[in-house]
């Protein structure tokens, strides 16, 4: 592979997607999507969370209850008492959520005792079941810490009756869930692209000129696959800042949508290598769509309800399933070392797996061509 031809083929078709009206449209699908998300979340929110968090030994679990209500108004109580009288039962509070947190709270977990942990909700934002989801997210962390067996206590007080349906752990809990969705969606445009870069120099016999020009099909391919991931990864950064999702484990979010995107881009090359018209193959990513779509429905608050459920089992075989997971999990700042290479590790054997068996493909064609 030489720089120069392969740079000279990712201008072409750099150049080619912009001023085609119709693959303008797709690229614009992803930023359409992030705006419409970005309006339900802010429908669904309804006011700005406050929290009442007292952390005297500075724990991280804390972060839990702040991912939990993004753009939050957090106060430090000076002490358990302060937020246990702002929640008392005939008050009325000011604050969505409280949080007392012991000191030296992750040394206690790891030292075999019983820390507790005291969390207050105020019923009128807070439904039952967003409070029992918030409760988990809370061992799930505690967990995280020391084992599976966690031997930490959550001890939950509800002031104000509970309502079916509350208002801002639903708008604000979800806004991870989203930014989520829309970068699973964002993905499906990576492997849309990356078909019609190739059938379309199937179709108009121009793959022949370009393999009998200066540039191999090594530089063919590599400023294909340039363009696209540069377009794809460029998607994703404007989903993330459309829903101002740039929050929890920033670095590992970045991580994963590169990897997401070439988990994408080398599918599109495998359908554009197998294909070999425009339709065809646009048909077949159609469907392929749905396996980035489905998995993520089945991650993180909704797929808590169906996690013994045959579909549910049956996601997790696909690698998108731990994309999705990975993501949202690096989104809520949740993520562990343990989980981020599970979900990592099988997203990039994926794309290795997918990119060789295009390659190979590409060379056996470029073989039949060079001989006719």
């Amino acid at each position: 592979m030489r720089l120069r031809p392969t740079l000279a083929v990712a201008r072409k078709d750099a150049l080619d997607l912009v001023l085609n009206k119709s693959t303008l449209a797709v690229l614009l699908v992803p930023i359409l999507v992030a705006i419409l998300f970005a309006l339900l979340g802010s429908a669904l929110t309804g006011k700005t969370a406050r929290l009442l968090i007292y952390n005297p030994g500075g724990s991280p679990i804390a972060q839990v209850l702040r991912n939990a209500f993004p753009g939050a108004e957090i106060t430090a109580a000076q002490s358990a008492q302060e937020v246990q009288a702002a929640f008392a039962p005939n008050a009325n509070p000011d604050f969505t959520a409280g949080l007392v947190v012991p000191p030296d709270f992750e040394a206690s977990l790891r030292a075999g005792e019983q820390p507790r942990l005291a969390l207050y909700v105020n019923g009128a934002d807070v439904s039952d079941e967003q409070r029992q989801l918030l409760e988990r997210a809370l061992s799930d962390y505690s967990r995280s810490v020391l084992s599976p067996a966690s031997p930490v206590q959550i001890t939950t007080a509800s002031v104000n009756p509970p309502g079916s349906s509350g208002g801002s752990l639903f708008g604000s809990g979800f806004s991870a869930f989203y930014a989520m969705l829309s970068l699973m969606t964002s993905l499906v445009i990576g492997t849309s692209l990356m078909p019609n870069l190739l059938v379309e120099e199937k179709e108009t016999q121009t793959l022949r000129m370009l393999l009998v020009s200066p540039a191999s099909l090594a530089d063919i391919v590599a400023g294909k696959l340039l363009v696209g991931l540069a377009y794809q990864f460029l998607l994703g950064l404007v989903a993330l800042a459309v829903l101002r999702a740039f929050m929890g484990q920033v670095p590992l979010v970045l991580l994963l949508l590169l990897v997401g995107s070439c988990l994408g881009i080398a599918l599109g090359l495998l359908v554009g290598s197998i294909f070999k018209s425009v339709s065809a193959g646009g048909a077949f990513t159609g469907a392929v769509a749905l396996v980035y779509f489905f998995p993520a429905l089945f991650v993180g608050p909704i797929g808590q309800y169906f996690q013994d459920n045959t579909i549910t089992q049956a996601m997790q075989a696909l690698p998108t399933y731990y994309l999705a997971s990975g993501l949202l999990a690096a989104l809520q700042g949740q993520a562990t070392p343990a989980t981020a290479l599970l979900d990592l590790g099988v997203v990039l054997l994926t794309t290795a797996a997918l990119f060789i068996a295009a390659v190979w493909i590409l060379w056996r064609q470029a073989r039949v061509l060079a001989h006719v």
